[in-house]
This record gives structure tokens, C-alpha cells and sequence, in this order.
């Protein structure tokens, strides 16, 4: 039982994007990202590239739950019945969407914290005409069901996609047993047409501390590599889950600053001349999970959006707000056009 707690709260440990240990392990710098079912995607037709951007927690992070990374008190989602609700939602919602692509993360293959369940099968389904690339940024070694963690990124795409790939991302300092590998990486495809658009999905660092900076170190690496896109003459869109605050809109909330400890401002004055952040103000994009939600008293943030290269205007974005019923962050729209 003391080792099943043991792997079990290791497991927690990564779901929650902390520090963990790649003593034993580095991340190939850059890899082939396998595209599955391409021949369903077509060429962009009409002149305008809709984006949604969108964090679903695993299915496990709905108004009632709390985390303990968050100094929260929930490990994992209370029951599976609570990750079947919750799935249910974020498909439901999936399905009422348009979007030429989706960037989704924190999608979980059968784990530990989503009691064995498969989010990916289900979203290919729902997203039946969508070509699509899956890289895990957590995966767990040696270490067998049900314990077994694989969680990543996934993006959706109905526009057929000329080739995609994966950069790694600066890591947190090693700190545990090796039995996880943590690849924070760019999650990136180019999509075929004349218009050379790369898309570049993320999610960073959450729990490094200020000591560390990794996130910063992580925008640094980020920036330099859409540069290297923008130089060839692509049009870049960044987009996902920074982990970052992103505007200084301040909602109503009744939170303690100790339960903020993780928060800290995206490095504007970072941002390449002539590049353009696409965020909607008014809406908040995650909440803190310290406690279940409660609207008004949890404090809630934007940390999800886009980032564009100077030859992309950005049309519009919207935050769609659903109370987070299903998930702790907030599905993020953006529509983009090429200058």
C-alpha cells in the first residue's frame, strides 16, 4: 500500500506539471511528429484561419475539484463518474465548435488520474474529419497500469498538414526518481498551402518557482524559434497555455494571496518587434484550483491565448465562457488572416 501512495502521489506530481526527474533521460531536441488520418484535411480555402485554443485538464479538473499542487487537498478527481461528466461536456462543447484547427492540452491517454479512461479516443471521434498529432509531454517509466501517466498535447486540424514536429523546451531541475519524463516541448505543424502558416502549440511550466524562471527560460527558446520561422518567410500563430498572466484584468475574487504563489506576468517586454498578442480581456481563462469553484471567489486569470508573427493580422478573439463546469480553463478563439 506505502508503494502504491508513493508511485500514486509521483503520479499527481506530473499531472500537475511540476518538477520531476529527467536524471535518466534528455528529449531529443527536434523529432518527427507522426500526422494521423490526413487524408481527411484540406487545403485552407478561404482566406482567414480560425484557431481555438483550449486546456481540458484531463477530465478531471471540473468545478468540484480542487488540487493539491494548487494547496488544494484532491489528488486526483473524486470518482470516475466525475472524469465521465466531464468528458461528456468537453465533447459536447468540441461539437458546437468551428475551427480550422484546435490546439488541445493536458489530453490524457489511459491514467491514473483519469481512472484508466482514454480522452483521446473519444476527441478523435468527435473530431472524426480532423487530421491530428498527439505528443505526451509527461510519460511515465516503468511503472504499470493503473498508475501508468501519458498526457500531452493534441492539435486537430481539418487543413491538411504538410509536416509536423516536435522542439524541446528548457526543463525543470531534476528532482525525483527517473521514473517520469517530462518533455515540455513546442508542438508545432506547418499546414500545406501558399500562405506557409506554422502553428505552434504550447503549454509551459506551472508549479518551477521564481528561483528557477523556467517559464521565461521557455518564451526565450519559444521566441527564438518562431523567429527562425518568421525569417523563412512563414506565418506563425503561438497559442496555448502559457501559465503566464496575459493582461492585467483583475476579476472579482475573495482568494488569499497565498493561494497565487504560482502567478507570475508574461515578459511583454520580450515579446519580437512587430509581433501581436491576441487575448480577449474580459473573460478569465483559468481559475485557481485551491478549492472548488465558486464563481466570485476563486480568483480567476487569463493565461490563455495567441501570439502572432508581424505578417498575420488578428481579426478577433473570444474566451467562451462556461463557468468552468468541465474543466479549469476556458476554450480561447482566434481568427487570423495573412497580411
Amino acid at each position: 500500500m506505502l508503494t502504491f501512495l508513493l508511485v500514486a502521489s509521483f503520479c499527481v506530481m506530473v499531472m500537475a506539471g511540476c518538477v520531476v526527474s529527467n536524471r535518466f533521460y534528455t528529449p531529443p531536441e527536434i523529432s518527427e511528429a507522426p500526422v494521423q488520418n490526413g487524408a481527411a484535411a484540406t487545403e485552407l480555402a478561404t482566406g482567414q484561419l480560425s484557431l481555438i485554443t483550449w486546456n481540458i485538464g484531463y477530465a478531471g479538473m471540473g468545478r468540484e475539484s480542487d488540487f493539491v499542487f494548487d494547496l488544494g487537498e484532491q489528488k486526483r478527481p473524486l470518482n470516475a463518474g466525475l472524469v465521465d461528466k466531464n468528458l461528456s461536456g468537453i465533447l459536447e462543447q468540441l461539437s458546437t465548435m468551428t475551427a480550422d484547427v484546435l490546439f488541445l492540452q493536458e489530453v490524457a491517454k489511459p491514467s491514473y488520474s483519469t481512472y484508466q479512461k482514454d480522452l483521446l479516443s473519444p476527441l478523435r471521434t468527435t473530431l472524426l474529419d480532423h487530421a491530428y498529432v498527439f505528443g505526451a509531454d509527461v510519460d511515465t517509466r516503468f511503472v504499470p497500469p493503473p498508475l501508468k501517466v501519458q498526457v500531452g498535447n493534441v492539435i486537430f486540424s481539418k487543413l491538411k498538414i504538410a509536416s509536423a514536429e516536435w522542439r524541446a523546451l528548457p526543463l525543470e531541475p531534476d528532482f525525483q526518481l527517473g521514473l517520469f519524463r517530462k518533455n515540455y516541448r513546442m508542438h508545432i505543424v506547418r499546414l500545406a498551402g501558399t500562405e506557409g502558416w506554422t502553428l505552434i502549440n504550447i503549454h509551459l511550466s506551472t508549479f518551477d518557482g521564481p528561483e528557477n524562471s523556467v517559464r521565461e527560460k521557455q518564451v526565450e527558446a519559444l521566441f527564438e524559434f518562431a523567429k527562425q520561422e518568421y525569417q523563412l518567410g512563414r506565418r506563425v500563430i503561438i497559442g496555448g497555455d502559457w501559465n503566464l498572466k496575459l493582461a492585467d484584468t483583475e476579476f472579482p475574487s475573495t482568494t488569499d494571496d497565498k493561494y497565487k504563489f504560482w502567478i507570475r506576468d508574461f515578459p511583454m517586454s520580450k515579446i519580437p518587434d512587430g509581433w501581436s498578442l491576441g487575448v480577449d480581456p474580459d473573460h478569465p481563462t483559468v481559475r485557481t484550483a485551491y478549492k472548488p469553484y465558486v464563481a466570485g471567489e476563486n480568483y480567476t486569470l487569463i493565461i490563455d491565448g495567441f501570439l502572432v508573427s508581424p505578417n498575420v493580422k488578428i481579426l478577433d478573439t473570444q474566451t467562451t465562457n462556461l463557468g468552468f463546469e468541465d474543466t479549469d480553463h476556458h476554450p480561447v478563439r482566434g481568427l487570423f488572416k495573412a497580411r
